[in-house]
């Protein structure tokens, strides 16, 4: 068993019969950042990503030698001046340094390529776009990467030049569909802007980015040959977008659509192969973002501004065509989901709630079909098993600390008591 800690960040690798350390690898070189991903098998290979970027960090994937624990690959998400990509980084403030693209996440792996795919975070600091000019990559991107050598095989970048703190390192869902009367191997992703990405497998050629939620602003659509924002232009240093949303420190705050959080941020969306429907978990509310150019220090935080939500943090369940990108359903549920979707060959899908409810609903109407209150919020995602011929659905209650944040509008949860609980359901 291979386990990620912190404080220096290493690796630990555990004899699952025992519990003895077999081997631990440490990243000392990078004190600073953190490791809040699982690492992932890959035949021989321990693959990993580094992470906080959001506090001023470069970070990184690796390949260890799950034998050892011998580094054998390392490659930074931000790369330093001269590789490729560093043209992205302008001005004179070496933001590279600090770029953040931080690997929150674990990827996924297809045997067939030979391709591990992990999503990587914002830009740093992450709401003031002059402190950084160009597209800076390959921050709010999915990334192929071959695990045995740790070359980038593709990349594609979502939001060039973000100032919005839209990372993409939540779920890129594997499928297969029929595009054009043909099969063929896809990947998916519904990502904190709002729109929900479907490209090939192979490359990442874009096959349909169409939106999941319907109050965004920060952009008037998405091209569907690029997968770029309709309104990105490549000639220039700083983003405008829509206008509506964009971050300029001679202006005033403005609003953007969906909030910071997302849209779906890190909780995960599920697929049904029996549906051929991916379910989406989003929050719908809106935040008002400004600049601060004085937050660009360890000292003073690197987040480059400030943002605050008066919205109430609610949610959709969304039931989409991964291939069209239509939207076949949506329900509207009066808390915040930071805890995921489960679809399961029952024809159900499990999700968990803040105010401490976990429901089932029908994986085609999205009727809710079952729930229960347990008193105490998720932001971990359900998960499913069998044992005997039984079928069970565990989910560990106990919200984090930024899922708490999200009832700061919601004055009847704010009494409510947490505990950190394992619940299991028979089906």
């Amino acid at each position: 068993m291979v386990t990620a800690a912190d404080a220096p960040p290493r690796i630990i690798a555990t004899d699952k019969e025992t519990g003895k350390i077999v081997w631990e690898s440490s990243f000392a070189d990078t004190p600073e950042v953190i490791l809040t991903s699982a690492p992932l098998a890959i035949k021989d290979k321990i693959i990993l990503g580094a992470a906080n970027g959001d506090q001023g960090v470069r970070d990184w994937m690796a390949g260890l030698d799950a034998a050892t624990g011998k580094r054998l690959w390392q490659k930074y998400t931000i790369p330093a001046p001269g590789e490729p990509g560093s043209e992205t980084w302008k001005g004179n403030n070496n933001a590279w340094q600090t770029g953040g693209g931080a690997v929150w996440v674990t990827g996924t792996y297809d045997p067939e390529t030979n391709q591990t795919v992990w999503g990587t975070g914002n830009p740093v600091p992450m709401f003031d776009p002059t402190y950084r000019p160009g597209d800076n990559l390959f921050t709010n991107s999915a990334i192929s990467w071959d695990p045995d050598s740790g070359k980038m095989n593709w990349y594609f970048q979502f939001t060039p030049g973000d100032m919005w703190d839209y990372d993409e390192v939540g779920t890129h869902i594997m499928i297969e569909g029929v595009v054009d009367g043909q099969q063929r191997k896809l990947l998916t992703h519904s990502a904190r802007n709002g729109f929900f990405y479907t490209m090939e497998r192979a490359n990442g050629a874009m096959v349909s980015a169409k939106p999941y939620m319907d109050n965004i602003n920060w952009t008037k659509g998405i091209d569907q040959k690029t997968g770029k924002p309709l309104d990105y232009d490549p000639n220039k240093d700083i983003q405008t977008y829509s206008t509506l949303a964009n971050q300029n420190p001679r202006e005033p705050t403005k609003k953007v659509c969906p909030s910071i959080a997302g849209g779906n941020n890190f909780w995960p969306s599920s697929y049904s192969p029996q549906t051929k429907l991916t379910y989406i978990p989003a929050m719908t509310a809106c935040s008002d973002v400004s600049i601060d150019t004085a937050k660009h220090s360890k000292d003073r935080g690197w987040n480059g501004g400030a943002y605050k939500t008066d919205d109430r943090y609610e949610s959709n369940l969304t039931a989409i065509d991964p291939v069209t990108g239509e939207v076949k359903k949506s329900v509207h549920l009066q808390y915040p989901n930071y805890s995921g979707t489960l679809a399961t060959g029952g024809g159900l899908v499990f999700l968990g709630l803040m105010d401490g409810t976990v429901a089932a609903f029908d994986d085609i109407t999205l009727e809710q079909l079952w729930k229960i209150n347990v008193g105490s919020g998720f932001s971990a995602p359900p998960m499913t098993f069998e044992v005997g011929g039984k079928q069970y659905i565990a989910i560990a209650a106990g919200p984090s600390a930024s899922a708490k944040a999200k009832l700061v509008n919601t004055p009847e949860l704010k009494d409510q008591r947490h505990s950190t609980v394992l619940y299991v359901f028979a089906l």
